[in-house]
């Protein structure tokens, strides 16, 4: 009996040995504060200063593990929270991992599956290829393709394929409410071809209410980029109609269900590796809107956003950034102030 034990223990050890060595767990994350200013902050106080999240990649910290099934066949997982780096608190206390939770299975050549909270396939396709900020995360920066977009889903099914120079993926999400399969559920699409050096990229989405199927956002979006040996210049548009009124309450306007908001939006930018450690940003956002507080009214607004990057390290990176946000006609209540709004800041990043 003893030896038999002394076997099994050595056995287990041993499966114990290879597990290690085909799967791995990674702790990794972003912590990223800056000193904030702003000319207006609101109607009343006027300018404000002080500490915020970073310019552009919110705070984060997250694992994920990957094991090897065989036959170059993955299972994998990733979870990952927002916080603040300025007070501690998570960026959303009412849930465990904020940003992302999900499994998936990695089938090679037959493409990837992941289920559970994930972005949407348009926001990745801007963050990842296409914004020239990667999705700014201050709100002056971030409203065109966060609202447009929407950052993120739960319950979300995703397949994802990459064929030669096309990348495909495709979602659906299902919505919570058993009498109405429709209610909260959404479903979109994106595609990316690559040619050397220039790249094209688009998405549609469409997006049930939460309350109820009768109403619907729809957004589709086109994009192209050109590598330079030493920039790279982005281009993109938003067409988008959203009923559910979640546009409206991004932006600011009146978040009424059925209130069929209209939105054309165009980007443009231009991001120059100017010496190893030195990378130049400029970028600019245009939206025209209609039905953002009453039906048939209209609204313009226009950002324009310089950042520069000093890299310390591969880690570690210092910042400063400048924005302009400026709104007209029923637009006017989406930026605090009388119709504009200076926003400047400096900050420090590090990644792990």
């Amino acid at each position: 009996m003893k030896k038999t034990a002394m076997a099994l223990l050595a056995l287990s050890g041993l499966a114990a040995g290879t597990a290690a060595a085909e799967s791995s767990v990674t702790l990794y994350g972003i912590a990223d504060v800056s000193i904030r200013y702003l000319n207006r902050s609101s109607q009343v106080d006027g300018s404000h200063i002080g500490l915020a999240n970073g310019a552009i990649s919110n705070s984060r910290w997250g694992l994920r593990g990957v094991e090897d099934l065989g036959n170059g066949n993955k299972a994998f997982f990733r979870l990952e929270n927002g916080f603040n780096v300025q007070n501690g608190n998570g960026s959303d206390p009412d849930k465990t991992f904020s940003r992302l939770a999900y499994v998936g299975l990695d089938g090679g050549s037959l493409g990837v599956l992941t289920l559970g909270l994930q972005n949407t396939p348009m926001f990745n396709l801007l963050a990842d290829h296409f914004d020239p900020l990667t999705v700014g995360n201050y709100d002056q920066n971030a409203w065109l393709p966060a609202a447009m977009s929407r950052v993120r889903t739960g319950n979300m099914f995703t397949y994802a394929n990459t064929l030669g120079d096309l990348a495909l993926v495709l979602s659906y999400a299902n919505g919570e409410d058993y009498d109405d399969h429709k209610v909260g559920s959404q479903y979109g699409a994106s595609l990316r071809y690559t040619f050397g050096q220039f790249a094209v990229g688009g998405a549609y989405q469409q997006t049930y209410s939460e309350t109820s199927s009768d109403y619907r956002q729809r957004v589709w979006n086109l994009n192209a980029s050109y590598q330079f040996e030493s920039a790279k210049v982005f281009a993109g548009y938003f067409n988008g109609r959203d009923e559910t009124g979640f546009v409206n309450a991004v932006m600011g306007g009146n978040p009424v269900a059925g209130l069929d908001r209209k939105d054309n939006g165009y980007f443009a930018g231009v991001t120059w590796q100017a010496t190893p450690s030195w990378a130049l940003t400029g970028a600019a956002y245009y939206d025209r809107s209609e039905n953002v507080v009453v039906s048939g009214d209209k609204g313009k607004r226009y950002a324009l956003v310089g950042v520069a990057e000093y890299a310390l390290s591969k880690r570690s990176q210092i910042y400063v950034t400048v924005d302009y946000n400026k709104v007209k006609d029923a637009a006017s209540d989406e930026i605090a102030g009388s119709g504009s709004q200076l926003g400047a800041a400096v900050g420090f990043r590090h990644i792990f």
